[in-house]
């Protein structure tokens, strides 16, 4: 009976988030100067999945994808008015220093769990 229900629910709610992602896109690109989005349309796919009760999706998860996205939208946003002035070496560097310390770790976690880069 339950999943009757699910059934019913699901056409309509893939009709709004497909009509939201959508307007998500559209207001990105257009306001964080030409920046396509799209690989965060799936994050609120899954949201929404989650929200209308499909099994193995969590709500928690995908808020946390979404929010961190938004997060590092601002900063690199702040990041791009700080360092106008700054020559393409700076940037690089900047780069490099702020994005090797953090996939370090991620790596080395992913190693420990068994997984591996060579495919």
């Amino acid at each position: 009976m339950a999943e009757a229900a699910l059934d019913d629910r699901l056409p309509p709610a893939l009709l709004v988030l497909t009509g939201v992602t959508g307007l998500v896109d559209a207001v990105s690109f257009l306001g964080l100067g030409h920046i396509f989005t799209a690989n965060m349309t799936g994050n609120v796919v899954f949201l929404g999945f989650a929200a209308a009760g499909v099994p193995g999706l969590s709500v928690a998860r995908s808020s946390t994808s979404l929010v961190a996205f938004l997060a590092g939208a601002a900063l690199g946003g702040r990041l791009r008015v700080a360092m106008a002035g700054v020559s393409r070496r700076g940037w690089l560097l900047t780069f490099a220093s702020t994005t090797s310390p953090r996939r370090i770790p991620a790596y080395g976690a992913g190693v420990a769990r068994g997984l591996s880069l060579d495919g």
